[in-house]
């Protein structure tokens, strides 16, 4: 049979995922210019673009439109409430053809509710303000990624190469793209450049990996945290992490704003390494990679990136999965970090979580409380002394020499079995 080609506006994969890259950059409007300019050549090649990736056009320029000087209010309105309207009256249309062919509803992503509100509002009433129009043209590009944008990467691989790279290879390449990142970064920086490229350069290496990205965020977290990539070298315990955050940080928020759960994995991956016990150290306290982790999450989730309007519910949410992880594993770090993170006094429902951060530091000074103590002597009944460790020992060596038994079995006490109201002697009743 022969093969059968599909014509496309765009030369490559590569190039479709550049756009990508650049519609979805954080506080770069040239780079979103740019996208927004080469899916207008695309249009004048190719009429019929696939739906969702001219909405994602349409919204990104209105909202660059709505970042100059001197464009009037009610302009701006009907830009954006045109640019949702056509999105979102798009996609109830392919619901609907859907929907007449039969198929389960699982087929088929689920739709915002307020999204569709907006859009009735725009056709059938008074336009909505331009704060409103503003919140559904984020949400719709949240939508918009999460259910089209972050499956590319999958889609192009699968389509490009049948056979796809083995981890050990994959982890080859990355540390390449990370060699040569690293290289341009501190280039960068001594050169004081006004346009650095380095982070762009490194997460298209990143995409150009053939391999799915989940098997590349998970050997791209295991190179920066376990062999510890994204600590200084020879980092000390207080020691400055200003180098470490000046070289890494465009990477991390280039990546993380393009690949939706890469931070989500980061963060787990540091949490935890801050909930193991220490390793080589006198306490847990003076372990300076622990210290180094704590801090970088604390750097990632405080970043200018995420106080931006489009990024605060993915930030929340992020926030939320890591205060939970933090308390549910309490360590010195992992509580020390919650207790960094709650200092921020916008965090939502803060003081419910100062109230279980302080019920989970109660209980972690107990167990630490509990296992310094040294043995003690308890007195019976029969005023014997009979030390705890000892007794419990020779208990453990009792039932280590017994052999596997089936049915009711007696226990072996410290104490002898007395009646019920017997008092030890030296007792007497009262007159």
């Amino acid at each position: 049979m022969a093969p059968q080609f599909v014509v496309t506006p765009w030369r490559d994969a590569d190039e479709l995922l550049t756009v990508r890259r650049d519609l979805f950059a954080a506080d770069d409007d040239v780079a979103r210019e740019r996208a927004v300019n080469k899916i207008i050549a695309w249009r004048a090649r190719k009429l019929e673009l696939p739906l969702l990736l001219e909405s994602t056009a349409d919204i990104v320029e209105a909202k660059l439109r709505d970042g100059k000087q001197g464009v009037p209010s009610h302009a701006l309105r009907l830009v954006y409430a045109t640019a949702i309207s056509r999105f979102v009256t798009g996609i109830l249309d392919t619901h609907s053809d859907l929907a007449r062919l039969s198929l389960p509803a699982q087929t088929t992503p689920q739709f915002p509710v307020s999204l569709r509100e907006t859009r009735h509002r725009i056709v059938h009433r008074h336009l909505p303000s331009l704060a409103e129009l503003k919140r559904a043209a984020n949400e719709s590009l949240e939508w918009l990624w999460e259910h089209y944008w972050s499956h590319l990467d999958a889609l192009l691989t699968s389509a490009g190469s049948a056979q796809q790279l083995d981890e050990s290879e994959v982890k080859e390449r990355l540390q390449g793209v990370l060699k040569s990142y690293v290289k341009e970064r501190k280039a960068e920086i001594k050169s004081r450049s006004k346009s650095p490229r380095a982070a762009d350069n490194a997460v298209g290496g990143w995409l150009r990996i053939g391999a799915a990205g989940s098997v590349k965020g998970k050997i791209l977290v295991h190179l920066l945290v376990a062999e510890r990539n994204i600590l200084p070298v020879g980092k000390k315990l207080g020691s400055s992490m200003e180098g470490a955050y000046l070289i890494w940080t465009p990477f991390v928020t280039a990546l993380g704003t393009i690949d939706s759960l890469f931070l989500q994995t980061l963060t787990e991956r540091m949490i935890g390494v801050l909930a193991l016990p220490g390793r080589g150290t006198a306490s847990v306290e003076e372990d300076p990679a622990m210290e180094g982790m704590c801090a970088w999450v604390v750097r990632m989730l405080d970043s200018a990136e995420w106080q931006q309007e489009s990024q605060e519910p993915r930030r929340r949410k992020l926030l939320d999965d890591v205060l939970g992880l933090c308390l549910s594993t309490p360590t010195f770090w992992t509580l020390k970090l919650a207790e960094d993170l709650l200092k921020d006094g916008s965090v939502p429902g803060r003081k419910s979580w100062l109230e279980i951060l302080g019920v989970a530091k109660e209980d972690a000074y107990e167990d630490d409380d509990a296992q310094a103590l040294p043995p003690r002597s308890q007195a019976g009944p029969d005023e014997m002394d009979v030390d705890v460790i000892e007794a419990e020992s020779l208990v453990s060596e009792s039932l280590s020499d017994t052999k596997q038994m089936r049915g009711p079995q007696k226990y072996p006490g410290l104490w002898r079995p007395r009646p019920i109201g017997w008092l030890p002697p030296g007792w007497s009743e009262d007159d």
